[in-house]
């Protein structure tokens, strides 16, 4: 049976008791040293659980952020679970978990509380890094990645699937006849259509897989260890979902569709390379009559 202690708000207020000795007292200085060293927050929960280890045995940890969407989980499931809300001048920072095989006494309770208080902090800060990075990578209005994203994510979503001998597929995708609509009823009716058919997209691939609005109407999703059938079936689901959706614009019912191109990565091709025959492919559709796809011819 699993027993779970814990669930406090931990504020930096509590200082250690009598019982801690001067070599505790140096092991904290040497840990706060080190959290200062990274905005990564795995990397920081990673050095903090290396110190406590020294005060209270575990042998695995977790935390999560539910407004940034982390959920970081490391080591072993074990049977019992110590957890304990962070807080910071009434700021939720989130969850921080450890567990280990034998219950936790009342010693290593605070020994843990003591050390939680000198993470608030760092942790406070690896967060805002992270939110401002999130947002630098995000645009506004669709709510998924943006070019600068892709342009960063896509050279190392390449190298690992290399790495692991895995296919990799990318789509663009471009909205037929978008100007007309921001023409007869408004960059407004534009806007709201661009933001649906983003939560098409994104309802419609895998969690894993990347979004990216690349510039106006087009979109750019990329996916790994799916062959060019799959990349295939996958673009037409998309249009088919985007075509089946109607959008309200002043009291009408409109319909958009989209153009679609695939190409499956190559031996040896660079990024910039299977984007061009992406993008090709997608003209091509657009020439073909659009609310079509077209897949890039493999080398």
């Amino acid at each position: 049976m699993k027993t779970e202690v814990g669930n406090l708000a931990i504020v930096p207020q509590i200082k250690p008791s009598s019982a801690w000795r001067a070599r505790d007292e140096n092991e904290v200085v040497r840990m706060l040293v080190d959290l200062q060293t990274t905005l990564d927050i795995a990397q920081l929960l990673r050095l903090f659980s290396g110190h406590l280890r020294d005060f209270v045995p575990h042998m695995g940890y977790g935390f999560r952020n539910e407004i940034l969407g982390i959920d970081l989980v490391f080591g072993h499931d074990e049977h019992h679970c110590c957890r304990y809300l962070l807080k910071l001048e009434d700021e939720t920072l989130g969850e921080w978990r450890i567990r280990r095989d034998r219950p936790f006494s009342s010693a290593d309770l605070e020994r843990m509380e003591v050390l939680l208080t000198h993470l608030v902090y760092p942790l406070r800060n690896c967060l805002r890094y992270q939110e401002a990075v999130c947002y630098a990578h995000t645009d506004p209005l669709t709510q998924v990645g943006n070019r600068a994203a892709l342009l960063s994510s896509l050279p190392r979503e390449i190298e690992g699937a290399r790495r692991y001998g895995q296919p990799f597929a990318l789509i663009f995708l471009d909205i037929d006849h978008f100007k007309s609509i921001n023409d007869t009823y408004g960059h407004d009716a534009g806007d709201a259509v661009l933001r649906s058919v983003a939560q098409n997209i994104k309802e419609t691939v895998r969690s894993s897989d990347g979004v990216y609005r690349f510039g106006g109407e087009e979109f750019v999703i990329m996916f790994s260890n799916v062959g060019q059938g799959g990349a295939e079936n996958l673009a037409e689901r998309l249009r088919q979902a985007v075509a089946a959706q109607a959008h309200r614009i002043e009291g009408e019912a409109l319909r958009v569709t989209v153009s679609l191109g695939v190409a499956m990565l190559n031996p040896g091709e660079s990024p910039s390379a299977l984007m061009n025959r992406a993008d090709q492919a997608m003209y091509k559709a657009k020439r073909s009559g659009r609310n079509r796809v077209e897949v890039a011819a493999q080398e």
